[in-house]
């Protein structure tokens, strides 16, 4: 019995030693073919890659861009959007402080020369602002935020610096009511620098322009004539500017006043010494 144990032992052990020679040639077969299928493998995922996954990818990949790149200038818009309407409220805020010191200048300078637009021959009553004014075209008046308690009674001559603008027709206790040389109803005794000739204007109407009702001896003054108050009504002072001739007709002339009565701000009420 124990040889042919012995025999079945190295039957075996034989068998063990051939399997694990084709076993190890086996698997160094597969190693070396899997390394080479690998690399072949890998060519092929990246060949693929380039020509399909990846345009793929960029075309999925698009709309998302898109939506981004517009999130981005959607989010740079109203940042701009916000800073504009900063920049416009700062815009506003300047162009009121100018307004306000353009204002202020304007009523430094027309005070200033309020203060030098009397002469030796006038008293000065009361420098007085316009509150507001009522235009048709029958009647020319202003309101002034000074009255009899100022010392303003009725007659006294309006001016500012640059001539007479009319006569003061009403008074109360803080408020005076001044009728203008455009006004149809009022008029005045005028008389030219260059050559002295007399006439009586009144408004036209218009607003814009004195017109001749009267003319002393038909003398005619000439074109660009300065004319000045007469005295001789005894209702303006004398040689108070009044305007330019500006039109001379068969029978007529017209006056273009220096007042600008659409931009009065400041009136001197005075008198006659």
């Amino acid at each position: 019995m124990a040889p042919k144990f012995q025999i079945k032992t190295f039957q075996f052990s034989r068998f063990v030693k051939n399997f694990t020679v084709i076993s190890v040639v086996t698997l160094s077969f597969l190693l070396v073919f899997f390394s080479k299928t690998d690399y072949y493998l890998i060519n092929g995922i990246k060949n693929l890659s380039s020509s399909v996954i990846i345009p793929v990818t960029r075309f999925i990949s698009a709309p998302v861009n898109v939506f981004s790149s517009f999130i981005d200038e959607y989010n740079q818009f109203r940042s701009l959007k916000f800073e504009n309407k900063l920049l416009q409220e700062e815009i506003v805020r300047l162009k009121k402080w100018q307004t306000l010191a353009i204002q202020n200048s304007r009523e430094n300078n027309v005070l200033k020369r309020l203060l030098n637009a009397t002469d030796n021959n006038l008293i000065l009553v009361k420098t007085a602002s316009l509150i507001n004014r009522n235009d048709t075209i029958y009647s020319k008046l202003i309101n002034l935020n000074a009255g009899f308690e100022d010392k303003i009674k009725k007659n006294m001559s309006a001016i500012n610096e640059r001539g007479l603008i009319g006569k003061v027709i009403d008074t109360t206790t803080n408020n005076s009511r001044v009728i203008l040389l455009t006004d149809p109803n009022l008029s005045i005794s005028v008389k030219s620098i260059s050559d002295g000739i007399f006439s009586i204007l009144t408004g036209n109407g218009d607003g814009k322009y004195l017109v001749s009702s009267f003319i002393k001896e038909n003398k005619m003054p000439r074109l660009g004539d300065i004319l000045v108050t007469s005295g001789t009504a005894q209702i303006f002072p004398v040689d108070l500017l009044v305007g330019k001739v500006a039109k001379v007709e068969k029978n007529r002339f017209f006056v273009l006043p220096f007042v600008d009565f659409k931009n009065i701000d400041y009136v001197q009420i005075v008198t006659s010494k």
